[in-house]
């Protein structure tokens, strides 16, 4: 029996779990232009290869889509000739809808685009493009600021809808195009983040369900996984893979010990990327954090220079969403030891957190992972001073980000509420007589729905 978990590339269709919310938001979103953020590996990709394969699987779907990445684009006469072949790569899929692929050669993007928009809108249909790796785009706004403006402008006109995804690196735009005589670039963007799985689709993924070889997992050990991973998606994978192992023809995971939290030097690679995201503060923050154990706001104050209680709950709010930090249990003389085998503390913790429960009021690195990594090279993060992002570039796209993800939780809630009563009508029609997997999903959506409530009240607080 192969190993069933998949580490290092993308996923899509069966392969794919959880983030259901989130794509039903994307796709139904009022926004025409959309940025989603998110750490290295936390499954960027994926997420725009599900949205195209729901897409074209579903013949009644009011968008086309495009798959575009931009990675080692740096020109305007890269970015032009990579949409071209984007096109190109899904020849049929447009010739459907009346438009000339072999005419686009030679063409710059915003033509391209264009043509896309015309040939769709004739058949009732809009372009849907999915940007992947836009930090491309600071190499643009270096070389050629005014093509950047032009595609600006073509993102945000109406006449498709954009979604693109990269890392925090991306607010760079911020700072290198604040002089334009509109505003800069991202400002066009709504905001969201990318942050773990949610808990049901984590175990989900744990125990491979979509898989035509799922894995027994006992409720136990899911937990343990969940906690350590903080159902970072990549996480999740890594440390199963490590554990997977064949009893008498069944896949099962084994016991955890210390090796297999250890990040390998491709882990590490995507931590420090992950480190140069932050801005000069974020940084103190999670060096403290990490030093620290655990702390609440309050102490984080004291101990990062020149920052007031509401600008750091601001930026821990920020880096809770994208995975750096979690909000944990206990009290911040509760630290957590160094052994997997001996944190019973951290692990009483975190592990209601893990699974998506319960009330928290202090603060921890993101996962067990990353905690290591800091750790290990803490005298060297520490000295690291220079960042590409900037306090500035951070706090504007958080108080862009609030409204959005406000929006987004609200959104959540209404879709999680209307199937909460379809499910709860569909128990009542079985009077007593009613499945036990009914009960339990009914029971997991009222988890959801009190997770999301609570979240609703942190931001609106």
């Amino acid at each position: 029996m192969r190993n069933p978990y998949t580490v290092g590339r993308w996923l899509r269709g069966a392969d794919h779990y959880g983030r259901e919310q989130l794509i039903d938001y994307l796709i139904h979103a009022d926004d025409p232009a959309i940025w989603v953020v998110g750490t290295r590996r936390m499954g960027k990709t994926s997420l725009l290869r599900q949205l195209e394969w729901l897409l074209t699987t579903e013949h009644e779907a009011r968008f086309v889509p495009l798959f575009w990445d931009l990675q080692g684009s740096e020109s305007k006469e890269d970015f032009d000739y990579e949409l071209f072949l984007a096109v190109e790569d899904e020849a049929a899929r447009f010739q459907a809808y009346g438009v000339d692929v072999s005419a686009l050669y030679g063409r710059d993007a915003i033509d391209i685009l264009r043509a896309l928009q015309r040939g769709l809108r004739q058949q009732g249909k809009q372009l849907l493009l999915l940007i992947d790796e836009a930090e491309a785009w600071i190499s643009l706004a270096k070389n050629d600021y005014q093509a950047l403006a032009r595609l600006r402008k073509a993102f945000q006109s109406g006449g498709m809808r954009t979604i693109m995804t990269s890392t925090k690196l991306l607010m760079q735009l911020n700072d290198l195009t604040r002089n334009w005589l509109t505003s800069p670039f991202l400002f066009g963007f709504s905001l969201v983040n990318l942050w773990s799985l949610e808990p049901e689709a984590s175990a989900s993924l744990v125990q491979q369900e979509q898989s035509k070889t799922p894995v027994s997992v006992e409720r136990e050990r899911i937990e343990e996984v969940l906690r350590h991973s903080h159902r970072h998606p990549y996480l999740v994978q890594t440390l199963c893979y490590r554990l997977f192992e064949e009893k008498d023809g069944v896949g099962t995971l084994r016991a955890i010990c210390e090796e297999d939290l250890h990040a390998d030097h491709l882990l590490s690679g995507f931590f420090e990327v992950d480190f140069k995201c932050l801005a000069p503060t974020e940084r103190q923050i999670l060096l403290t954090v990490a030093r620290q154990g655990i702390i609440d706001e309050e102490e984080l104050v004291t101990k990062i220079d020149n920052e007031s209680l509401e600008q750091i709950s601001m930026y821990v709010h920020g880096m809770n969403n994208l995975g750096y930090l979690q909000r944990v249990y206990g009290h911040a003389d509760a630290q957590p030891t160094g052994a997997a085998g001996d944190d019973e503390g951290y692990a009483e913790m975190n592990r209601a957190e893990a699974m998506g429960d319960g009330q928290f009021g202090h603060w921890t690195v993101g996962n067990e992972f990353l905690r290591r990594w800091m750790l290990e090279n803490y005298q060297d993060l520490a000295q690291t001073l220079y960042s590409d992002v900037s306090d500035y570039g951070v706090e504007s796209l958080l108080e862009m980000g609030r409204k959005v993800e406000l929006d987004y939780l609200q959104h959540e809630i209404s879709e999680l509420r209307r199937r909460l009563d379809s499910l709860l009508a569909a128990h009542n029609s079985y009077g007593k007589e009613a499945p036990p997997e009914l009960g339990q999903e009914i029971q997991q959506l009222r988890g959801e729905l009190e997770r999301a409530g609570t979240q609703l009240r942190n931001l609106a607080d």
